[in-house]
Protein backbone atom coordinates (compact mmCIF):
# COMPACT_ATOMS: atom_id res chain seq x y z
CA UNK A 1 0.00 0.00 0.00
CA UNK A 2 1.61 3.31 -1.09
CA UNK A 3 1.06 6.48 1.85
CA UNK A 4 -1.53 9.03 0.99
CA UNK A 5 -2.00 7.92 -2.58
CA UNK A 6 -4.75 4.82 -3.41
CA UNK A 7 -3.42 3.60 -6.81
CA UNK A 8 -5.18 1.41 -9.48
CA UNK A 9 -3.57 -1.70 -8.65
CA UNK A 10 -4.63 -1.27 -4.83
CA UNK A 11 -8.29 -0.93 -6.20
CA UNK A 12 -8.44 -3.47 -8.36
CA UNK A 13 -6.89 -6.12 -5.70
CA UNK A 14 -9.77 -4.63 -3.60
CA UNK A 15 -11.91 -5.50 -6.09
CA UNK A 16 -11.29 -9.02 -7.11
CA UNK A 17 -11.24 -9.59 -2.91
CA UNK A 18 -14.58 -8.47 -3.18
CA UNK A 19 -15.61 -10.98 -6.26
CA UNK A 20 -14.15 -13.71 -4.39
CA UNK A 21 -15.70 -13.00 -1.18
CA UNK A 22 -19.62 -12.23 -3.66
CA UNK A 23 -18.33 -15.82 -5.01
CA UNK A 24 -18.56 -18.06 -1.60
CA UNK A 25 -21.68 -16.08 -0.36
CA UNK A 26 -19.58 -13.78 2.36
CA UNK A 27 -22.50 -11.34 2.63
CA UNK A 28 -20.78 -8.45 1.68
CA UNK A 29 -22.89 -5.29 2.18
CA UNK A 30 -19.97 -2.76 2.16
CA UNK A 31 -16.78 -2.35 0.18
CA UNK A 32 -15.19 0.70 0.39
CA UNK A 33 -11.41 2.15 0.54
CA UNK A 34 -10.97 4.62 3.54
CA UNK A 35 -7.91 7.01 4.00
CA UNK A 36 -6.57 7.49 7.37
CA UNK A 37 -4.68 10.87 7.42
CA UNK A 38 -3.18 10.12 10.84
CA UNK A 39 -1.32 7.00 9.24
CA UNK A 40 -1.62 8.61 5.87
CA UNK A 41 -2.53 5.37 4.57
CA UNK A 42 -5.89 3.75 2.52
CA UNK A 43 -7.28 0.48 3.71
CA UNK A 44 -10.06 -1.59 2.11
CA UNK A 45 -13.60 -1.93 4.69
CA UNK A 46 -15.61 -4.78 4.31
CA UNK A 47 -19.06 -4.99 5.71
CA UNK A 48 -20.94 -8.13 5.96
CA UNK A 49 -24.27 -9.19 7.09
CA UNK A 50 -24.78 -11.05 10.30
CA UNK A 51 -23.55 -10.01 13.39
CA UNK A 52 -19.84 -8.23 15.42
CA UNK A 53 -19.81 -11.68 17.64
CA UNK A 54 -18.85 -13.56 13.98
CA UNK A 55 -15.87 -10.89 13.03
CA UNK A 56 -13.56 -13.50 14.30
CA UNK A 57 -15.09 -16.32 12.34
CA UNK A 58 -15.34 -14.23 8.95
CA UNK A 59 -11.81 -12.69 9.12
CA UNK A 60 -11.01 -16.72 9.23
CA UNK A 61 -13.24 -16.86 6.38
CA UNK A 62 -12.16 -14.23 4.31
CA UNK A 63 -8.47 -15.71 4.76
CA UNK A 64 -9.27 -18.90 3.03
CA UNK A 65 -11.41 -17.29 0.67
CA UNK A 66 -8.17 -15.05 -0.24
CA UNK A 67 -5.71 -18.13 -0.49
CA UNK A 68 -8.28 -20.33 -2.70
CA UNK A 69 -8.25 -16.96 -5.01
CA UNK A 70 -4.48 -17.05 -5.16
CA UNK A 71 -4.22 -20.63 -6.17
CA UNK A 72 -6.79 -20.31 -8.69
CA UNK A 73 -6.06 -17.10 -9.99
CA UNK A 74 -1.96 -17.09 -9.98
CA UNK A 75 -1.65 -13.70 -12.80
CA UNK A 76 -4.96 -12.20 -10.70
CA UNK A 77 -3.46 -9.82 -7.59
CA UNK A 78 -6.04 -9.69 -4.68
CA UNK A 79 -5.89 -7.50 -1.45
CA UNK A 80 -3.67 -9.04 1.43
CA UNK A 81 -5.90 -8.62 4.53
CA UNK A 82 -3.38 -6.91 6.33
CA UNK A 83 -4.84 -3.95 4.61
CA UNK A 84 -8.52 -4.76 5.29
CA UNK A 85 -10.86 -4.14 8.35
CA UNK A 86 -13.77 -6.45 8.12
CA UNK A 87 -16.87 -5.01 10.33
CA UNK A 88 -20.55 -5.72 10.84
CA UNK A 89 -23.56 -4.41 9.49
CA UNK A 90 -23.98 -2.28 12.79
CA UNK A 91 -20.14 -0.53 12.56
CA UNK A 92 -20.94 3.34 13.13
CA UNK A 93 -19.42 4.36 9.84
CA UNK A 94 -21.07 1.76 7.51
CA UNK A 95 -24.77 2.57 9.85
CA UNK A 96 -23.74 6.71 8.75
CA UNK A 97 -22.88 6.25 5.52
CA UNK A 98 -26.43 4.04 4.39
CA UNK A 99 -28.90 7.27 3.85
CA UNK A 100 -26.37 8.82 2.35
CA UNK A 101 -24.63 6.83 -0.51
CA UNK A 102 -26.34 3.74 -2.03
CA UNK A 103 -24.20 1.41 -4.31
CA UNK A 104 -25.64 -1.90 -5.34
CA UNK A 105 -23.38 -4.41 -6.88
CA UNK A 106 -19.84 -2.97 -7.72
CA UNK A 107 -19.64 0.95 -8.68
CA UNK A 108 -17.25 3.59 -7.65
CA UNK A 109 -18.41 6.34 -5.84
CA UNK A 110 -16.17 9.46 -4.20
CA UNK A 111 -16.88 10.49 -0.91
CA UNK A 112 -14.60 13.51 0.62
CA UNK A 113 -14.31 15.88 3.37
CA UNK A 114 -17.81 14.77 5.51
CA UNK A 115 -18.87 14.97 8.71
CA UNK A 116 -21.12 10.58 8.98
CA UNK A 117 -22.30 9.52 12.09
CA UNK A 118 -19.60 11.84 14.30
CA UNK A 119 -16.65 10.26 12.12
CA UNK A 120 -15.14 13.10 9.97
CA UNK A 121 -14.51 11.26 6.51
CA UNK A 122 -11.48 12.61 4.83
CA UNK A 123 -11.72 10.61 1.77
CA UNK A 124 -13.19 7.92 0.70
CA UNK A 125 -13.63 5.46 -2.39
CA UNK A 126 -17.36 3.20 -1.93
CA UNK A 127 -17.56 0.24 -4.01
CA UNK A 128 -20.52 -0.92 -2.46
CA UNK A 129 -23.18 0.40 0.39
CA UNK A 130 -26.07 -1.56 -0.01
CA UNK A 131 -29.46 -0.49 1.86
Amino acid sequence: MVAATLVRSDVEAGLNLVHALDKKGFGVIAALWLYNSDTETWRMVIGYEGARKDLERKYLEAATISAEWRKQHPDEPILDLSSVRITSADDSLLVGLKPVVRVDGIGEIRFSRNMVNGIYVEDSLIHRLAA
